[in-house]
Parts: C-alpha cells; structure tokens; sequence
C-alpha cells in the first residue's frame, strides 16, 4: 500500500547532486526509454543528458500499471532487455496495480505466487504463459492463518496484528488455513527460476523478512530485489528489519522510491547508475505532481 512521510529533502541540493552523481558516472548519457513506452510518449531530458520517460497519471493510460513508480523505475533499469523473468511474491491482481502486468505485455514470463484464493483465480485466468503459485511463503514450511480482506484484497495478510489495526478501520476480514513453504522450495520446482532471475519483488504487508530469509541468493541469485518499505498504512519504516539479509548476501542498495527500496547483486553493480538515473526521473516528477519526495502522498502546499 502506500504511504505518506515528511518530506526533509531540499529540492535544490536533491536535484544538483543527482545531475552531478549521473554527470559523473555517465559522462555525457545516452537518450533512453523503457523497452515497452509508447514509442510516441515525450520524455524529459535531464541537464546529465539522458532522457526521463513520461510517468504520466497513476493508471493504465499512461502505460505503467503498478500502484506507484515500481514498474517505471523497473522498465527504466532493464531498458535494453526485450525478455526476461520476474518473481513476484504477494501479486494480488494480474491488473489492478500490478507490477509485472508492463513486463508480461512487453514479452517475460514470470512466476506469481499468491495465497488468496480469488486473486489466484485472476492470475491463472490472465497470465496463461506465467507459473501462478497459490501458496504462501514463509521461513519455514507449514499452514498459517490467513486474513482475507474481500473488500481490498491488497491489504490481506498473514499477519493478525495488522489484520486488526484494518479490522478497527472498518474492513472486514474472514480467516482461512493456507499452507506456507520457503521460497527457495516455490523456486526449486520451477525450471525457469532454478538458477536465478532478473527480479524479485516481495509485497507482502509485514511479511518481509519471512520471505526473504526463505531464499538462498546464491542458488537464486536475483539480479534485482524491490520488497516494500514501510509497514502498512503507516509511514513507519520497516526496512530496517530485513534488509540486513540482502547486504549480507552482498547486494547493493539502489534507491528507495518512498514506499519500496531496491537492490542490486554485486554482479550487476552497473545498474546502479541506471537507479541513479530513474531516481532522478522520479523525483522531478513528484515534483511535478506535487507529491512528497520521500513519500507518496500530494504535498498540500
């Protein structure tokens, strides 16, 4: 989900050191766009010299489907690749906000796993060419109790604390007994992901940490890790309780586009300059929606 924080970045300083960051890495840049961007879309030339594709409005007529920037920031990063495979733990609806929806109409397949029964329906039925998984993963194997909100699918969750905090809200949940496996299992018994993948994205609502310490990184390298940053509806950080197992399985921190961070695997630290790149192109358009710049919601002043 997606929420709001302070923002404390000045826009000045923010701007400048970003250009230099890119200037400096990039010498004078390549022009650019997403591999899937309407080839007509305009785009915004940054002073570094590369070229910010349109985000345009937060719905699928700007050609991007996920909530908030992750498949602009993602489409950005693997520009050149015209195919590839994604992992996505928690993918709710094969439409509505979905991250991998831009991937799967630009050519890669992927594997989508996600316990909720209904939602799992829509993915079998819209991505007939991925691996839809329905289970939960967690750190160990086993059944755990699942809170189903019929009402915001997005917001269902393993975890009874924050099932309550939405029960108090208003929402509705009922409860059902779903069976839960590591990660490293799910990937094991897929052949397109037993010997690692382009990205990972964990959106789980307080189930981080259980599923990335539920994958070995070395038998499953994923060349991007993004898993959702804050705890649901709630600007409070959450990060700092997993993000320990990604540095120490060596992966590089990327940015953080104020609901998610990203990470890349030393292998691939040439990405870095493309986040360097994309975290640019994001912030000049929060400023263009007057949106907070560490955070998502519409600055009011």
């Amino acid at each position: 989900m997606l929420f709001m924080r302070e923002t404390r970045v000045s826009i000045v300083v923010l701007v400048s050191v970003v250009a230099g960051l890119v200037a400096a890495s990039c010498g004078s840049g390549t022009t650019s766009q997403p591999a899937a961007t309407t080839a007509s879309q305009p785009a915004s030339k940054s002073s570094a010299g590369f070229q910010c594709p349109v985000r345009g409005p937060f719905d699928a007529s700007s050609g991007y489907y996920s909530q908030f920037y992750e498949d602009y920031i993602l489409s950005y990063v693997f520009r050149d690749q015209k195919s590839g495979t994604y992992v996505d733990v928690g993918a709710n609806d094969p439409d509505k906000s979905s991250l991998t929806k831009y991937f799967y109409l630009a050519g890669w397949r992927g594997v989508n796993i996600e316990p909720n029964p209904d939602m799992l329906a829509l993915l079998k039925k819209a991505r007939t060419e991925d691996v839809n998984v329905g289970v939960g993963v967690s750190d160990a194997p086993g059944i755990l109790t699942f809170y189903r909100f019929k009402s915001v699918p997005g917001i269902s969750t393993f975890d009874r604390d924050i099932a309550m905090r939405h029960n108090k809200r208003g929402f509705a949940f009922d409860e059902m007994k779903i069976p839960v496996v590591p990660l490293n299992k799910v990937l094991d018994d897929i052949e397109r992901t037993k010997h690692g993948f382009d990205f990972l994205n964990a959106d789980v609502e307080g189930f981080e940490r259980q599923v990335l310490s539920s994958i070995d990184f070395k038998q499953h390298p994923a060349t991007v890790v993004m898993a959702e940053a804050t705890a649901p509806e709630t600007d409070n950080p959450t990060y700092q309780h997993w993000e320990s197992i990604l540095t120490s399985a060596g992966y590089i921190y990327g940015m953080d586009d104020g609901l998610n961070r990203y990470y890349v695997h030393p292998a691939h630290r040439d990405l870095l300059t493309r986040f360097v790149e994309v975290n640019y192109c994001v912030q000049m358009d929060k400023l263009s929606k007057h949106i907070h710049l560490n955070g998502f919601a519409e600055d009011p002043h």
